[in-house]
């Protein structure tokens, strides 16, 4: 007899598991495909309605030789994806670094952003609000410092709009990527103020900047990765010229600029996507960690520096996805699982990304970026 899907219960692992069979009933595929050995227990807090995984291939990018901040040795980093090409293209960047010298990196940055809004009753009401707000800033800090052991520096700032007044908090949020602990900590400042001003009409807990490009609103780490390219070593590995690679970077960048893009690289979200991808990280933030300025310059007749500029990068090496069982284990490939690790893991993103733009420019540069997905990719994809 048949049983509509609705009537199907859905509260146990079970019953979600029968819904799966009965959406794969007159299909050739089953239900084994995505099974997994994660429990529910190990899902909880990470996804509700659970049924199973889906595997996504996993690679390893290097060896990478970075002299970092805190990135500092040569690193096999793994890297998630369904592209063909891509994992090859980046070991074979980070090479051409190794041989010219390694890759240099450095964190200069570290906020994670969240706001408030506020309207008032009039524009007088809105100044007022500011104001008040300005003369109550040791205790607003000292309400949001106490939302988490892991905020560390809080700063506040203000902008207008009509009669809705935006209160911003700018957050060290120590190894966490930032986000939950970032909305709880604006949730507290938000009934802090509505409880204790006296101005405010209507509040809203939160502001919807996230997992989008806001360029007054970048958040997270900002990260700089850089090789002195030698001649030599680019030839013989990419076939590409140091003069050809830098009119190719030079040129791409005017057209990208000429037709609006605010991203001006390569594919730096392609390298980002995998690691992110390979190690628990927050895919939909790619919308924002995806900005990357590549750039470069002669040092020499021989030497082209080449840099990546990240000036967005949100990732957490605790909590989150970091805690499941894979990811523990890919984190810790590259030691950088658990506390005191996070800026290790930026730089090590920027390192390879760096890898991932010199590698993908060479081979257009050479004229062997569709040959490799020609022969490596899926341009032919077979059943």
């Amino acid at each position: 007899m048949f049983v509509p899907i609705s009537a199907i219960p859905r509260e146990s692992f079970d019953g979600r598991v029968v819904i799966a069979n009965a959406l794969l009933a007159d299909t050739p595929e089953r239900y084994e495909a995505i099974r997994t050995s994660l429990t529910e227990k190990d899902v909880r807090f990470k996804i509700e309605n659970f049924i199973g995984a889906v595997p996504i291939p996993l690679g390893l990018c290097g060896p990478i030789d970075i002299a970092g901040a805190n990135a500092y040795g040569r690193f096999i980093v793994p890297m998630a994806t369904l592209e063909g090409t891509l994992v090859a293209s980046y070991c074979r960047g980070a090479k051409v670094m190794n041989l010219s010298g390694g890759c240099e990196t450095l964190v200069y940055g570290d906020e994670f952003l969240r706001a408030c809004r506020f309207t008032t009753s009039s524009l007088a009401h809105s100044a007022a609000l500011i104001a008040w707000c300005k003369g109550h800033e040791k205790e607003m800090r000292r309400e949001v410092l106490g939302t988490s052991a892991h905020i560390s520096r809080v700063d506040l700032s203000y902008d207008c709009i009509g009669c809705t007044v935006v209160v911003s908090l700018g957050l060290t949020t120590g190894d966490a990527m930032g986000s939950n602990m970032g909305s709880k900590a604006a949730a507290v400042l938000c009934h802090y103020i509505t409880d204790h001003s006296g101005l405010v009409a209507v509040a809203t807990l939160s502001h919807p900047e996230d997992k989008k490009y806001v360029p007054r609103r970048q958040k997270g780490k900002k990260v700089i990765a850089r090789c002195v390219l030698q001649r030599e070593p680019l030839l013989k590995v990419t076939r590409a010229t140091l003069e050809s690679l830098a009119n190719f970077i030079n040129e791409s960048k005017n057209v990208l600029a000429l037709h609006g893009a605010h991203s001006l690289n390569v594919h730096a979200a392609n390298g980002m996507a995998a690691m992110f991808q390979a190690l628990g990280q927050d895919m939909a933030y790619l919308g924002e960690c995806s900005q990357a300025i590549v750039d470069c310059r002669f040092l020499g007749p021989d030497s082209l520096e080449v840099s990546v500029t990240l000036p967005t990068v949100i990732v957490g090496t605790v909590g989150g996805g970091t805690g499941l069982p894979a990811f523990r284990t890919t984190l810790s490939m590259i030691d950088c699982y658990g506390a005191g690790k996070v800026r290790k893991l930026a730089e090590i993103v920027g390192a390879v990304v760096l890898a991932g733009e010199i590698s993908g420019s060479a081979a257009v540069c050479a004229r062997e970026f569709v040959l490799a997905h020609e022969s490596m990719g899926k341009n032919r994809p077979r059943a």
